[in-house]
């Protein structure tokens, strides 16, 4: 065998290992995705009990509540509480706004609590996962609205106004 033909024996080797890794790859992904989907999720309802409060609110127990979905270090989830928090100022009657501080192991701090701002709905961490484990959600900024009983009256993505106009911000 001539070093041309081993130098080609060897490159469609690596090409088909490369072929089966890539095979591999999307299939493990694909049934990462199936098994996801294929999980009964809770439907979200706020429980205060489930969270620990590290920034108090004053919410009002007779309005809705509106709570953001925020992971501390992503600049989208704080700008879309901001917005939310801005669109609400002018409103009569506006809901309360929270923050629930999500994929963090260790207690938010106080300048954590303090960054995001004075909430009437106050600020939360789900130590238990409970957003990603048990309502299955995975977008920050999500946004949730529930009635004063807790009751899901809606999940609007960021940058919409989760009101039912489903207006953009």
């Amino acid at each position: 065998m001539s070093a041309r033909n081993r130098w080609r024996s060897r490159f469609a080797r690596i090409e088909a290992l490369a072929l089966l890794l890539a095979a591999g790859t999307m299939i493990a992904l694909g049934l990462a995705w199936w098994r996801d989907r294929a999980r009964s999720f809770e439907t979200p309802r706020w429980t205060p009990e489930r969270f620990v409060a590290f920034s108090p609110g004053r919410a009002a127990p007779s309005r809705e509540l509106w709570v953001v979905a925020v992971n501390l270090r992503c600049p989208h989830c704080r700008l879309h509480l901001r917005m939310l928090e801005r669109q609400l100022a002018g409103r009569e009657s506006p809901p309360d706004l929270g923050a629930l501080v999500v994929d963090r192991a260790t207690r938010p701090s106080p300048a954590d609590g303090a960054a995001l701002g004075p909430l009437s709905g106050g600020a939360w961490w789900d130590s238990a996962q409970v957003w990603r484990e048990a309502w299955g959600r995975r977008a920050y900024g999500e946004t949730f609205r529930f009635d004063a009983a807790g009751r899901l009256l809606s999940a609007t993505p960021a940058g919409m106004l989760p009101d039912s106009t489903r207006s953009p911000m």
